[in-house]
């Protein structure tokens, strides 16, 4: 690991190099606490505590909701300039809240449920207050020119945290479950990510300070108007807007669909998140060099376009006859991969740095609120059609079904509206997909060499 942040620094940063360090440590713990708290998991946790469709629907839009409360850091960080004590005590509330969550699975009552929306809204605004100072921090810990590098780099890393603690995860959950204790599963598995919530802090705490211009003079509303002024920048939150509409419309329910209508257990769900995460570590590289050389934007298009038919793969699989999740958890895993590099880059080098606080806030605020209704949305569709069983052939169609199919059509209108933004120094698509082409025809020409070579000392 060493090596490779020398790679990325020169021997007169060894400060920036320690930084880095501390950065990716922060994310890979961070990850376990996300990982055990989050998708399936959190999924599970909820239909165990008796959640319907419509409340599984408004698990996931909470998240959008809470982002609200980035506007308030961001006025916070350009009032103060003090990032890291925001990000800090916010990220401190925010996982470690879980713990009062560790008594529910073991007793009972309706009561339960509301408990666990409640604490879940807790968290996510303490989070969406951290994230905004926190990623604007990020933005001037990690240099321009290695930020692409180094972020592929860190999500390589992270992406293995997330291969380990879905598999520790999903091999407890599922040893108490076929014991018929499947609520001490629970507990425990959130007991392990609050730990791990609180060491990624104590990573976080070791990072400098980078001092930070304060903005006194102007009014409050000033802060939220100037992104909304900036027309390109406007259009980057159209378009993740309708982007995050597609997302929402069925993100909640992939996992419900697994557990309830294909029978996976958790093992089987951690295996094909490990899957997705695997084909991020082997790419994750290749995707952050691509974002350095030819910038975020066609990298962002192509994904986009992949990614965008990845809901209809969903409609193959049925209880028995999984397979097809193997190739899809490959495949969008790919995709995935450079599609996050790019989108997490594209705001942050489109955004002055000493307004990026609010940029930043604004962007995730309004884009999310797509997220955030397209998942009422959602959860509102699936209880109205959860008595909708349509023989297709082999298959049998189901109300989530039907959620998949109109989130691959939002995808592709987002993705196509990406074309119309412009970034400075953009390269086109074509461009991409050349070097693409050209890069793997270099590795099968040097592969097929190779191969023949051996063969023929073995001959």
């Amino acid at each position: 690991m060493d090596l490779a942040y020398q790679k990325l620094t020169s021997d007169s940063e060894p400060a920036l190099r320690k930084s880095l360090e501390w950065i990716t440590l922060e994310g890979t713990y961070a990850m376990v606490f996300s990982v055990l708290t989050g998708g399936a998991f959190l999924t599970g946790f909820a239909l165990l505590l008796g959640a319907n469709d419509f409340e599984i629907g408004l698990l996931g839009a909470i998240p959008f909701l809470a982002q609200i409360a980035q506007l308030a850091s961001a006025y916070l960080v350009d009032l103060t300039g003090k990032r890291k004590s925001i990000t800090i005590s916010s990220l401190i509330i925010a996982r470690q809240t879980w713990w009062l969550l560790l008594p529910l699975p073991l007793i009972g009552g309706e009561w339960r449920l509301g408990v666990l929306l409640a604490i879940i809204i807790i968290s996510n605004i303490a989070v969406m207050m951290g994230t905004a100072s926190w990623m604007s921090w990020l933005a001037d810990l990690v240099p321009d020119r290695i930020r692409g590098r180094y972020f592929g780099f860190r999500s390589a890393i992270i992406a293995l945290s997330t291969i380990t603690a879905t598999l520790l995860g999903g091999a407890i959950l599922d040893y108490f479950k076929y014991s018929n204790r499947a609520g001490y599963g629970f507990a425990i598995i959130i007991g392990i990510g609050c730990i791990f919530g609180i060491i990624a802090v104590m990573q976080m705490r070791k990072l400098p300070e980078k001092p930070l211009a304060q903005n006194e003079s102007k009014a409050y509303w000033l802060y939220m108007l100037e992104p909304l002024r900036n027309k390109n920048f406007k259009h980057l939150i159209r378009i993740f807007l309708v982007w995050n509409f597609g997302l929402g419309i069925s993100a909640a329910f992939f996992s419900a669909h697994m557990l309830t209508n294909l029978k996976m257990s958790f093992t089987q769900i951690s295996l094909y998140v490990s899957a997705a995460s695997i084909a991020a570590v082997l790419l994750n590289k290749p995707w952050g060099r691509l974002v350095d050389r030819f910038g975020s934007k066609p990298i962002l298009v192509l994904c986009a376009l992949g990614i965008a038919f990845v809901p209809m793969i969903w409609w193959i699989p049925r209880p028995g006859h999984i397979w097809i999740l193997a190739f899809e958890a490959v495949y969008s895993g790919a995709l995935w991969t450079g599609f996050n590099l790019a989108a997490f880059n594209i705001p942050i080098a489109n955004s002055p740095r000493n307004s990026r606080t609010t940029y930043l806030a604004i962007f995730s605020v309004i884009s999310g609120m797509g997220f955030f209704i397209a998942s009422i949305m959602g959860g509102i569709l699936a209880q109205n059609w959860k008595e909708i069983h349509w023989p297709l052939g082999v298959q049998t169609v189901v109300n989530y079904h039907l959620l998949f199919a109109i989130s691959s059509i939002l995808r592709i209108l987002a993705a196509f509206m990406m074309f119309r933004f412009h970034e400075p120094r953009e390269k086109d698509l074509p461009s991409v997909i050349q070097y693409m082409g050209d890069s793997l025809s270099k590795r099968f020409s040097s592969g097929r060499q190779l191969f023949l070579r051996i063969s023929g000392i073995s001959g």
